[in-house]
């Protein structure tokens, strides 16, 4: 990766990618080399060097010093959420507790999210279709076929998920 968020032109598509820095950072690394390749701009990691890995909240050389822990993560969330799309690392399913929190948010603001495996430690519904390689995002994203989850889902689960996002709440 290469440091420091260049805006996008005109137009052009942008993604963060997000999971556990911590214990998947080549998979994470893999799939940004990936999706950046093809000319989507990624907002979120930055594209600096991890300082200190295997940490429990990763910093990069990128972030400030001056700031703590809670103010790079929110810092990381205005990115995330500036994206068009965000792709999901998981290996084995696993997600960890930052990434969870940053899905909880990215699925209230009503953003496109995919996965590259079906999450295990949440209880999220996900259907097959946003499980998906970062060659295949690339391809779903030039095509313009990105929605939000749940935007186009016909069941009922689907429907309370879009309710939330309304604040019309069920009363059951």
């Amino acid at each position: 990766m290469t440091g420091g968020f260049m805006p996008p032109a005109d137009n052009a598509l942008t993604a963060a990618i997000i999971g556990s820095f911590r214990q998947f950072y080549e998979q994470i690394l893999e799939a940004w080399q990936t999706i950046s390749a093809s000319g989507i701009t990624i907002t979120s990691p930055l594209g600096s060097r991890v300082i200190t890995a295997g940490i429990p909240f990763i910093r990069f050389e990128s972030d400030d010093e001056a700031l703590d822990d809670a103010a790079i993560q929110t810092l990381a969330l205005h990115r995330i959420l500036r994206a068009d799309l965000v792709y999901v690392v998981a290996p084995t399913g696993y997600i960890g507790r930052t990434t969870c929190y940053e899905i909880g948010r990215i699925i209230q603001a009503g953003k496109s999210i995919y996965f590259s495996e079906l999450p295990k430690d949440l209880p999220l519904r996900v259907n097959k279709e946003r499980i998906t390689t970062p060659s295949q995002l690339v391809s779903l994203a030039t095509r313009k076929e990105i929605r939000p989850l749940y935007a186009d889902e016909p069941s009922p689960y689907a429907e309370w998920e879009r309710r939330l996002l309304t604040g019309d709440y069920l009363d059951t």
